[in-house]
């Protein structure tokens, strides 16, 4: 099956660009930097109930926790430079297992320490996030990031929300300047 080419806004579902039923796929976050540049981006995913909040702390996986509670959403670590082919950061899901309590995984990448170092993502080129059905190896959905981010420090790419029992992918494209605390602090439930 052909890679399906996501725009803004546009939702999907997975069901409907995989040949098979999806279990396994690998969310592949991607970016060169302008010349002369150098960012640490990372790539994280809050994985939210129906109250759009974190069950508990654990359901943020990122850099610092690599896995869920559940074990099925496993980040591969942080790529601090970008540099090398491929994909820089990986996040390993595996879709029909992850905890009923959780209804939609969203998506952010921001840089790090950026406030400091005065980075946003006008630094970079070519961001991309994509996914890639484990099984056949096959790209099946791919979403490209345009300009309109430069003078955000993080962006949250898509989400993935429960579609009865498949999951649909919904290209986001949110930037902010709220740091990666910001987020947490967005989807931490009030006391």
């Amino acid at each position: 099956m052909a890679t399906k080419i996501v725009k803004k806004g546009k939702g999907i579902k997975l069901q409907e660009v995989a040949a098979n039923k999806l279990t396994k796929v690998k969310v592949g976050l991607g970016w060169e930097v302008r010349k002369g540049g150098q960012l640490d981006l990372d790539a994280s995913v809050f994985m939210l109930g129906k109250d759009k909040k974190l069950p508990s702390d654990e359901y943020f996986v990122f850099y610092n926790n690599l896995q869920s509670p559940d074990g099925m959403v496993r980040h591969k670590g942080d790529n601090r430079t970008g540099d090398g082919i491929g994909d820089d950061e990986e996040i390993l899901l595996n879709l029909p297992y992850i905890s009923p309590m959780v209804h939609e995984l969203r998506f952010v990448v921001s840089i790090y320490d950026a406030q400091v170092r005065r980075h946003n993502f006008g630094n970079l080129e070519e961001a991309y996030i994509r996914m890639i059905d484990l099984e056949t190896g096959g790209e099946i959905l791919h979403y490209d990031l345009d300009a309109e981010f430069s003078d955000d420090t993080e962006v949250e790419f898509a989400k993935l929300v429960r579609d009865g029992d498949g999951w649909q992918f919904v290209p986001t494209e949110l930037g902010t300047k709220i740091g990666l605390q910001g987020y947490v602090d967005r989807f931490i439930p009030e006391l």
